[in-house]
């Protein structure tokens, strides 16, 4: 059942002699049975939408590395896409959007979202809740409504995301109305993730480091707090843990407790958190930097106890990497780290 897994047991902050183990990105290149499947798709959002391939891809890392939950095999940029902006992924660029928000009346023009037009990531959830042993969890997730509207914005990928900058300043007024719009839209496309089986959600701000302190708080935080809040007070959703990612943000993590998330998904830099007044408050997860497990399995045992070391005591810990597992890594240095933590 499903009340025996020792994740969920963790997110309830429970204390658990073993943490819990899944990993950010734990179905992607690295895995050869991954790059099988994904040869056979020109562009990696014609492979979400297909649900039986995203529930093979999700499955690969449960069966290979007996890991504690599964994720969605899905892609933030499912919203943006629906909502007409046009997404598709060029290799060696990624996503480029043939619709991006260059002005103000672009913002008003957006079509109403429809949670009925990503059916098929319900599918794909309800396809991999199905496959998956009774006792293991599925993450569903969203995109924070900052990174979608940065993404929607710039029109692709970018180091500084100069243009998202440019337009969030001109066009302070459409910039709120914009993110309210996603806001609402995580809200719908969240609540029917957990309609198909989703038993956990997890928020990704993963350009939460392009805003300076202030400007995360009044363009990120505030409508990640409006979107755990509604999720918090719909009967569909209020049972339901919520995890949040924040990557590098420039604010101290008090203020990302305040959102109300039952657990922080912590980087792999932010290592200056007082735990001892966090624990029986929030759970946390993390957060191992990926490029550890590119070094050699001393220097990764060294790392990895120092992590275990650190949260032996705090009520709720879950081990994870701080950033996704990226192409480069080998597999067999996941199975040996997914070791050394039920070892430890």
């Amino acid at each position: 059942m499903i009340n025996d897994s020792i994740f969920l047991k963790a997110l309830n902050k429970e204390k658990l002699s073993t943490p819990p183990i899944w990993y950010m990105r734990q179905a992607g290149r690295y895995m050869p049975e991954y790059r099988a499947v994904r040869k056979n798709f020109k562009n990696f959002l014609d492979m979400c939408k297909n649900p039986d391939v995203c529930c093979e891809l999700a499955m690969q890392p449960i069966e290979a590395f007996n890991l504690d939950a599964a994720i969605l095999f899905s892609d933030i940029l499912t919203i943006p896409d629906a909502m007409g902006l046009g997404v598709k992924f060029l290799e060696g660029e990624g996503p480029v959007f043939d619709n991006p928000i260059k002005t103000n009346k672009d913002v008003i023009n957006i079509p109403p979202f429809n949670p009925n037009d990503l059916d098929y990531v319900y599918k794909a959830v309800n396809n991999i809740r199905r496959a998956l042993p009774s006792n293991i969890p599925l993450i569903g997730f969203a995109g924070s409504p900052w990174t979608l509207a940065a993404y929607s914005i710039e029109g692709r990928s970018s180091k500084n995301f100069n243009s998202t900058k440019d337009f969030i300043k001109n066009n302070e007024e459409e910039s709120h109305i914009f993110l309210t719009k996603l806001t609402d839209a995580c809200f719908l496309y969240l609540r029917k993730q957990v309609e198909a089986g989703a038993n956990v959600l997890q928020i990704f701000d993963s350009w939460a480091n392009l805003l300076n302190k202030e400007q995360y708080k009044k363009y990120s935080l505030h409508y990640i707090e409006i979107l755990i809040q509604a999720l918090k007070n719909d009967s569909v959703t209020k049972n339901i843990p919520v995890i949040l990612f924040s990557r590098d943000p420039k604010c101290d993590p008090q203020f990302l407790v305040s959102t109300k998330a039952d657990c922080l998904s912590l980087y792999w830099s932010m290592n200056n958190l007082n735990i001892n007044s966090l624990n029986n408050k929030i759970a946390l997860q993390g957060n191992l930097n990926p490029e550890v497990l590119l070094q050699s399995d001393e220097l990764i045992q060294l790392e990895v106890n120092k992590i275990l070391e650190k949260f032996k005591n705090f009520n709720g810990y879950i081990f994870n990497l701080g950033h996704g597992i990226t192409p480069n890594i080998d597999p067999n240095k996941v199975k040996y780290l997914t070791n050394l933590v039920r070892s430890y």
